[in-house]
């Protein structure tokens, strides 16, 4: 019986193998659709998934396809153009197998900063007769790889330098080796000099922390008698004295006299009791963007907002409602406490900062930050000692200790954060743990959420910050949807206080005013150039990205 069910699926199974195969094959032959050709462009970069990023120096433009093309279905099938319109004697079209090079013609140049577009129409196809799916358009952006600070550009004055936290300290800061900022003055200087001497910068935008007012040690009098120090107005021109400091004012003063550079300036949090009069005592002819005590933002052209982002920072915003007559927030006694740590044991531990992750509040994140500076530096702190020394900072005459000052804070921070971001003119409330964290992130997302989400009453396609001295650019949100640009600045602290990039800033290219269908934010860092054997300092691009403007 066995035997004879053997036989008998045996007898069966060609039945079943050819069943299969041709059930197989008419699968195959019901999902097979039209072949279509394909094309990419080798040789350059897509960038946003959406546009091919170009130098101004490209001579040519190579496309490959999925098949050899038919070179006589090219006339006519495909154009490059910009928003002129078709640039149909700017080059010439070279076919080879399943490659078509558009090489331009001597004498054009790529316009920096430019949008172009190579379109392929339906009637382009293959030897055997394949086309594009429909007509197809491609996406070119060429950089502004050559528009330096320090060269010439055929746009003219048309670029917005913005530079932010540098953080020039007074002569003790510098003497006692707590100064954040000493070791790049030459640098720097030379950078304003190209600002000067080039011919691309319209407006040089400071975005807050060129003054330090907050790297003190906790020990030492934030104004210093000895010096005739007794009030901001005094220690702010003493900062500005200071003989580290003098040539950096000096140049400051240069452009901001100068009728073809306008020098704009908007307060950060280490500057937060600087004011309008007293920084144009320093610097006649700065134009001053503060518009709230300790605050301020600016906006060169519609859809651009800048400001140095300390508003949606919990620990280091204004809080004028804590203790009446008083701005000064709880980032102010930590930056102490890390100058003491400084002072003390001159390292360069500062340059790794400590981050709060999950749902906190404020007393967590005090002690947190207070705890990490200690150990970092292996310092003993009494936290009840009452050894803050404060003789009129901010209209405070007595001492705290560092755990008078959490309870102080403690009371009613929390309570009073929904109205401290009304008087602060925050565009979309935050709960606190939000603004707590925003304190130890990028602040890219405070950027994103307050102006470019769904939820911000302005929208703003470009957003530059400052603050948190991390350099970068991010489109928001990612993708080739994106519709907005966030670039913050970076820093110019010594790069042993820092564990990201120094000497970094932005270069702006607004559309309004280079007449492109971009606006382009681009980030540099300002090196030593190595491979020369008296080597001076050069613009270093680190990242790029433009959006059309009017869309």
């Amino acid at each position: 019986m066995k035997s004879h069910r053997i036989r008998s699926f045996l007898f069966i199974l060609p039945a079943i193998v050819l069943c299969l195969f041709h059930q197989s094959c008419k699968k195959e032959e019901t999902t097979e659709g039209p072949v279509y050709l394909t094309v990419s462009v080798p040789r350059l970069a897509l960038q946003n998934e959406l546009y091919y990023a170009i130098n101004t120096n490209e001579r040519y433009i190579e496309l490959e396809f999925s098949q050899p093309i038919d070179s006589l279905s090219i006339r006519g099938n495909l154009s490059f153009s910009d928003k002129s319109g078709n640039l149909d004697t700017t080059y010439t079209l070279v076919a080879i197998d399943r490659k078509i090079v558009l090489m331009l013609q001597p004498g054009f140049v790529l316009k920096e900063g430019w949008r172009y577009l190579i379109t392929i129409g339906a009637g382009l196809r293959s030897t055997t007769g394949n086309t594009l799916p429909s007509a197809y358009n491609l996406e070119f952006r060429s950089s502004a790889l050559n528009l330096m600070p320090g060269g010439s550009s055929s746009t003219g004055r048309n670029a917005i330098l913005c530079i932010s936290d540098i953080h020039l300290g007074e002569y003790r800061a510098v003497a006692e080796n707590y100064c954040w900022f000493s070791k790049n003055q030459v640098a720097l200087i030379d950078l304003l000099d190209n600002v000067i001497t080039g011919q691309q910068v319209r407006q040089l935008v400071i975005l807050g922390d060129l003054f330090d007012g907050w790297v003190i040690p906790y020990r030492s009098s934030p104004f210093d008698s000895a010096a005739g120090v007794y009030s901001p107005r005094e220690y702010f021109l003493s900062v500005a004295n200071s003989p580290v400091n003098i040539p950096i004012i000096n140049k400051f003063k240069e452009i901001a006299s100068n009728s073809d550079i306008q020098l704009i300036y908007v307060p950060g949090n280490h500057d937060m009791l600087l004011t309008q009069s007293i920084l144009e005592e320093i610097i006649p002819g700065v134009i001053w963007k503060g518009n709230i005590t300790g605050l301020g933002n600016y906006s060169p052209v519609d859809e651009m907002i800048m400001e140095h982002g300390h508003r949606f920072d919990f620990f280091n915003c204004p809080q004028p409602l804590v203790n009446a007559g008083h701005i000064l927030p709880p980032g102010f006694f930590i930056s102490r406490l890390q100058a003491a740590g400084l002072k003390e044991h001159h390292t360069n531990l500062l340059k790794e900062g400590f981050a709060i992750k999950g749902s906190v509040e404020f007393k967590l994140a005090w002690t947190l930050a207070f705890e990490y500076v200690r150990a970092q530096f292996a310092m003993t702190v009494h936290p009840d000692s009452v050894n803050i020394l404060m003789n009129g900072i901010d209209g405070y005459t007595n001492r705290f200790s560092f755990n008078g000052i959490r309870d102080m804070y403690a009371a009613s921070i929390e309570d009073k954060w929904p109205a401290t971001q009304t008087q602060n003119a925050v565009p979309v409330q935050m709960p606190v743990v939000m603004a707590i964290l925003d304190g130890n992130m990028d602040m890219f997302f405070a950027a994103s959420y307050e102006y470019m989400s769904s939820v911000a009453p302005q929208k703003y396609k470009i957003v530059a910050f400052g603050h948190t001295h991390n350099p970068e650019i991010k489109v928001y949100p990612s993708g080739k949807n994106y519709q907005g640009i966030y670039a913050n600045t970076g820093s110019w602290v010594n790069d042993e206080l820092s564990s990201k990039k120094v000497r970094t800033y932005l270069m702006i290219w607004p559309a309004k005013w280079t007449g492109s269908d971009l606006d382009i934010v681009s980030l540099y860092q300002y090196n030593l150039d190595s491979g020369d054997p008296n080597p001076d300092y050069v613009p270093t691009l680190l990242s790029e990205e433009s959006i059309c403007a009017g869309n």
